[in-house]
């Protein structure tokens, strides 16, 4: 069992009142992962029916399903955030399952192959091959996946944790339908609900909730 996680950690909500469905946010975080060493795929999806417009992406949740669906600690979740270790990816796609957002993928990238061994290098490997068959298979089987080399990743949203701006989808978005969740966030929508539930009940202050009974029978 995880340790206990604050509840004040960020996600990215979509207001679908003001989406237009225009996918900046999706070209923005995609600019923004198309850089060495990274995955250039979007980290959220518009989804879009006949009433509705909506970008949907991870929302870092506190109990994870994709980090216990994980099977070698590639999914972590830590105090801010679900994040990815993606050398530990092997692109089983059990997070892919596990997510009940649909925000989570396995990209798989053609690497180039592997140098060929030197003349040298290849005639002692014969030479020590020459006589063992299943020595010999072994190797022509190393062959053929040097040849096809490839490389599983999870790509998900990473809240943008080191750009200074924060998530770029929700800073490119033209009419602001991206908004970041917060602790903030929450406690100030905690407190309006708390508000309008208080104007509610002054209405109820002077009536008599059950008119038929006297007090006192």
């Amino acid at each position: 069992m995880r340790a206990a996680t604050p509840s004040g950690r960020k996600f990215i909500v979509a207001d679908l009142s003001v989406c237009i469905g225009c996918k900046t946010c999706m070209a923005a975080c995609l600019m923004r992962h198309d850089a060495p060493g990274d995955v250039a795929v979007p980290r959220l999806t518009l989804v879009t029916t006949r009433t509705i417009s909506a970008p949907v992406g991870c929302h870092h949740c506190a109990e994870a399903p994709c980090v216990d669906a994980c099977p070698t600690g590639c999914l972590f979740s830590d105090d801010d955030h679900v994040g990815v270790h993606p050398e530990k990816c092997i692109g089983c796609r059990n997070c892919v399952l596990a997510c009940p957002y649909g925000a989570v993928e396995i990209v798989t990238e053609k690497l180039p192959p592997e140098p060929e061994p030197t003349p040298e290098e290849a005639a002692a490997a014969d030479a020590a091959a020459k006589d063992d068959k299943t020595a010999k298979g072994s190797r022509a089987r190393a062959r053929a996946k040097k040849r096809k080399r490839t490389r599983s990743t999870v790509v998900k949203c990473d809240l943008c944790l080191d750009r200074a701006g924060g998530p770029a989808c929700a800073a490119a978005c033209p009419t602001k339908a991206l908004r970041l969740i917060d602790a903030q966030f929450m406690e100030r929508a905690r407190q309006n609900k708390r508000k309008a539930a208080a104007r509610a009940s002054a209405s109820f202050a002077s009536m008599k909730l059950n008119a038929s009974l006297d007090e006192g029978e």
